[in-house]
């Protein structure tokens, strides 16, 4: 496709192609919107006015042609009604109908007018152009309560690759506001005098992300608080997907930090929530990640891989579920895999530092099966750079120096990790995180001892 389109077959051939390849497109984004952001709920068969919004309701506005041919609105208007649908057809949430969304076409209203005109707590809204033959469509979350831009983002490619756009770009912007949507109605909840149970979990979720970044016992004390949340929340529904996949989770990395009780059975206390929370809710990403990484590292990485292949199943473009799976491909040795699986996770989520941290992390330990120390050691970096200073990522680095027999970066590098978690060995290693024989050789060559 090259100048705008001339002629009514032409038009029509246009459009036809553009919305067969866009839908798929536009479903990916609808399920991984609200599938990052937590599965929020409206609970039974309430209607909601205009005086109480519903955890996640949200309108999205048409979207502008800026194209400066009227010919091009077929383009935007079918972004808009495809993305409506497809968010509609999502269970339990709240999503303004499309001929009520289209009222607003062509007004110029404050976000916060139609967050009380329609009961929203959410806007999304956005544009598209189309300039001979490249598309460019910038999209803003708008807090419909206090008007504040909660995020943006845009994306410009060929309009002749739009499977490029579906596979890279929409699912790209999908994650970021994902995770956009978690803090906002995170914050929201710890605001809020409705201690519901979901904003109970929803708090809980924040803290666990926020808890990524923080030194050990500081974040020993974020999970404590969060799982303290998510046992509100089952008290107030024992039913709650949300909140048995975030006490899952709480468990999930209390075994891997050997925070925990001695003698507490985790396979009860993460597999159980994790298994429940899927059968209450097939769609729940969380417990699908968690159920994965606890088996991978609890050395059962073929269970593990199986859970993240059963996650990508429904959310193929889950940045996160591909960091699970790579965890699993590296404990089976299976480091290309693991590798290709963190490319594309890297192409999915270029800008989320909670997956970054993650990302980096296990692409480097991917690197150090390879025998790609140099690499390795590029991408445990990239893991300190993007704040994500946990006592492993210095302990790999140790090992990738100390195969490269650079033992002053090694030693000070190991020194570090222990510094972060003295209780670390080579078996420590090994008995809580993934494993890679090339790692462990690393840390006995840069002075870890075994026991």
């Amino acid at each position: 496709m090259t100048t705008a389109v001339k002629g009514k077959t032409a038009a029509l051939e246009s459009k036809a192609a553009v919305w067969s390849l866009r839908r798929p497109a536009l479903a990916a984004l609808a399920a991984l919107l609200l599938l990052a952001a937590g599965g929020w709920y409206l609970l039974g068969n309430r209607s909601v006015g205009p005086a109480q919004a519903a955890h996640l309701s949200i309108v999205v506005l048409p979207f502008a042609n800026l194209s400066g041919d009227p010919a091009q609105d077929y383009f935007a208007d079918g972004i808009t009604e495809n993305l409506t649908t497809e968010l509609s057809r999502i269970k339990d949430t709240l999503v303004i109908a499309r001929n009520t969304a289209f009222t607003y076409k062509g007004k110029s209203i404050d976000a916060r007018e139609i967050g009380k005109q329609l009961g929203v707590r959410y806007v999304l809204e956005g544009s598209v152009q189309r300039d001979q033959n490249r598309v460019r469509v910038n999209a803003q979350l708008v807090d419909a309560e206090s008007g504040a831009h909660l995020w943006a983002d845009r994306f410009e490619e060929d309009v002749t690759d739009l499977f490029k756009l579906q596979d890279q770009v929409v699912a790209q912007l999908a994650h970021n506001l994902g995770w956009v949507l978690v803090y906002a109605e995170g914050e929201k909840g710890a605001r809020s005098k409705n201690q519901d149970a979901i904003d109970l979990a929803m708090r809980g979720w924040t803290l666990v992300h926020r808890s990524h970044q923080r030194p050990r016992d500081e974040r020993l004390e974020s999970l404590h608080e969060a799982r303290a949340l998510f046992d509100q929340a089952l008290e107030i529904d024992p039913s709650y997907a949300e909140a048995l996949a975030g006490s899952a989770r709480v468990y999930g990395i209390e075994y891997t930090l050997g925070s925990g009780t001695p003698g507490t059975n985790y396979d009860v206390k993460v597999l159980e929530p994790a298994d429940r929370a899927i059968a209450l809710d097939p769609n729940n990403i969380r417990a699908y990640y968690t159920k994965s990484e606890y088996l991978t590292l609890s050395h059962r990485p073929a269970d593990g891989l199986g859970a993240a292949d059963a996650g990508l199943a429904v959310s193929p473009n889950d940045a996160v579920l591909l960091i699970a799976r790579a965890f699993a491909e590296n404990s089976l040795g299976r480091y290309s895999q693991a590798k290709d699986d963190m490319e594309r996770a890297l192409r999915l989520s270029p800008g989320d530092p909670p997956i970054l941290g993650y990302l980096h992390v296990t692409a480097g330990i991917a690197e150090i099966g390879l025998g790609q120390f140099d690499r390795a050691i590029e991408e445990f970096h990239k893991a300190l750079d993007v704040g994500w200073r946990q006592f492993y990522v210095h302990a790999y680095l140790a090992a990738a120096f100390a195969h490269l027999g650079k033992m002053d970066e090694a030693k000070a590098a190991l020194a570090e990790a222990g510094r972060l978690e003295p209780r670390l060995t080579v078996k420590w290693i090994f008995d809580h995180l993934q494993n890679c024989p090339a790692v462990l050789d690393g840390l006995r060559k840069a002075g870890m001892p075994e026991e």
